[in-house]
Parts: structure tokens; C-alpha cells; sequence
């Protein structure tokens, strides 16, 4: 719910001089127009390797810009969300399977630029452009991408690796502990930051789901990635698909007008160093083992029925 204080432009009339005084709003959006083509979220050739791609396309250009506040001192740069002491025992209360020995210390996430910075001001223009530009097929198909979680099960059909739903129980709980261990270091991070949502910044920004949870880093693009980085390791032919999937899911997180480029970023970020951990972790490795002969299991099977079925 929306207080009457968010309401409120929280920006002076005056604040929009600067960068953008120089570089208007239209050649922003020409520049990202322009840069588009090659967007990928930094990800470029993971297959094989456990490092995080350089930033590229409209992050690249995002991140040039100043995230320091615009002045010492500014309210809107004091702007925290509440924390929420219950809610926090909760999920924290769970604890991690595997990563039980990390903190969230561990974890070297950029700082979210400042609320009156000329990194959130651009983000926040390239957000209200997606608002302008987006149409009931962009709502409706980041809404259904948002609140639809495809299944090992599912992900293997679209990579071809078997043509019927499966049943993958190792695969499946693997894929439960690592949520768990995602969830608590997620929440942590959002504890620790709690950087308010796009439209509490520029009321002008209609939040489709008018989220209450902190903005950053993102728990969509968050997952989306884990998944990306974890399916790369069972079928590093895909890793293209895989990536593409975790990306349209940041592109969705923002068009639905939920989250800053930087809290994908961010996610991103997080994800990797969140995967690589699991890699190093002997309980992990144990458990994927196990994971990959079922994969490779149901993989043949599936082949061969396709043979049979074909008389061959």
C-alpha cells in the first residue's frame, strides 16, 4: 500500500538538471535503442567457466553514471524500507542446507546507487520509457513469466532431452535445498539493504504488483540466474537458452515497472557467487552427482523410446 508521503515527488523541480539537461531523455532512449541488439546482461561465454561476464549494453551505460547522492544530507537518500523484525525471523528461520558456513558478508554485492544519484534518475527514465512503450502483450507475458516457475521436469522438454513430463526426485529436491539456501541469503541481502522500490522513488512509475518487499537485490532475476547457472552444469550446450531465459526475466522484472536495472544487476551478481559457493561445496557436489546420472538416465530412456517408437 501506497503512503500519501510516496505520493509525493520526491524530487526537486530543479533535480532533473545535470546530465539530463545535457543529454536529453530522447537520446537516452536512442542510445539504449541503439545498444539493444547486444544486450545480454553481461552474459556472453559461461560455458565452461564459474567467472561473471563484464556488464554490457544499457548496464554498461547505466553504470557509467554517478550512483553517489547528489548532495550531502538529502531526504530522499535517508529513504530505508522499514524492517520488519517478524517477518524477518521467519524467513530467516530457515536455515541453509548446504552453505552453512557462509555468511552474508561473503557475498561482494555492489552498493544500489543512491536515491538521488544520476545512475537512479537515468534507470528510473528507462523505466518510465518501458511504461510508455509496453502493451497488454508485454504485461500479460511478464506477469505469466513472474508467477510461473517452470520445473526441472519442464526444462528438460524444452531443451529436448526428453519429450514426456518426467519424474526427477533427486533433481527435485536438490532444486528445494537450494531455494532454501537462496532464500536466506536473498532475504539477508534485502535486510541489509533495503532499498525502496522504484515507484516510492517517482511515484510516476506504476508498479504492477506494488511490491513491499525490498527492491534489491531482485528474488525473480535472482532465481532466474541460479537456475540459468545451475542448468548450464547438466547441459552446457544450452547455455545460450538458459541465460536467455534468466535475461527476459530481468527485462519482465522491469517493464512491470518492479525493479531497477541495477537490482537485476545486482541479482545477477549475486547469483553467481551464490552458484559458484554451492560448486565448492562438498554436500553440493555429492548431491549433483546424483542429480546428473538421473538426467542422464532419463535421457536415454527417453531416446530409446524414440528409437523404438520409430522401429529402430
Amino acid at each position: 500500500m501506497k503512503t500519501p508521503a510516496m505520493q509525493s515527488n520526491l524530487f526537486g523541480e530543479n533535480y532533473t538538471s545535470g546530465i539530463f539537461n545535457k543529454l536529453s531523455l530522447r537520446s537516452v532512449i536512442l542510445c539504449l535503442f541503439i545498444l539493444f541488439p547486444f544486450i545480454s546482461y553481461g552474459q556472453g561465454n559461461e560455458a565452461g567457466t564459474k567467472t561473471l561476464t563484464p556488464v554490457r549494453g544499457n548496464y554498461k551505460l547505466f553504470e557509467s553514471l554517478s550512483p553517489k547522492p547528489k548532495a550531502p544530507n538529502l531526504e530522499i537518500d535517508k529513504l530505508r524500507l522499514p524492517f520488519d523484525k517478524p517477518w524477518a525471523d521467519k524467513v530467516l528461520g530457515v536455515k541453509p542446507v548446504y552453505l552453512k558456513n557462509i555468511s552474508v558478508d561473503d557475498f561482494k554485492l555492489p552498493d544500489p546507487p543512491a536515491n538521488s544519484s544520476e545512475q537512479t534518475r537515468a534507470e528510473l527514465n528507462y523505466l518510465l520509457t518501458l511504461q510508455h512503450t509496453r502493451d497488454a502483450e508485454d504485461i500479460s507475458s511478464s506477469l505469466y513469466m513472474s508467477d510461473h516457475q517452470e520445473t526441472p521436469s519442464d526444462i528438460g522438454r524444452l531443451i529436448g532431452y526428453w519429450a514426456d513430463p518426467q519424474k526427477l526426485p533427486l533433481t527435485d529436491s536438490l532444486m528445494e535445498n537450494v531455494e532454501k539456501d537462496g532464500d536466506y541469503f536473498l532475504w539477508s541481502l534485502k535486510f541489509k539493504y533495503a532499498r525502496v522500490r522504484p515507484y516510492v522513488v517517482d511515484p510516476r512509475i506504476h508498479d504492477l504488483e506494488e511490491s513491499r518487499a525490498a527492491s534489491y537485490p531482485s528474488g525473480h532475476v535472482t532465481y532466474a540466474y541460479i537456475r540459468a547457472y545451475i542448468y548450464q552444469e547438466l547441459a552446457p550446450e544450452f547455455t545460450d537458452f538458459f541465460i536467455a531465459k534468466a535475461y527476459n526475466m530481468s527485462r519482465a522484472r522491469q517493464i512491470m515497472g518492479v525493479h531497477y536495472p541495477s537490482d537485476c544487476e545486482g541479482s545477477r551478481i549475486f547469483a553467481r557467487q551464490f552458484v559458484n559457493m554451492l560448486l565448492e561445496n562438498e554436500k553440493f557436489r555429492h548431491d549433483f552427482e546424483n542429480v546428473k546420472r538421473e538426467w542422464a538416465s532419463k535421457s536415454k530412456a527417453s531416446l530409446n523410446n524414440t528409437k523404438e517408437a520409430l522401429g529402430k
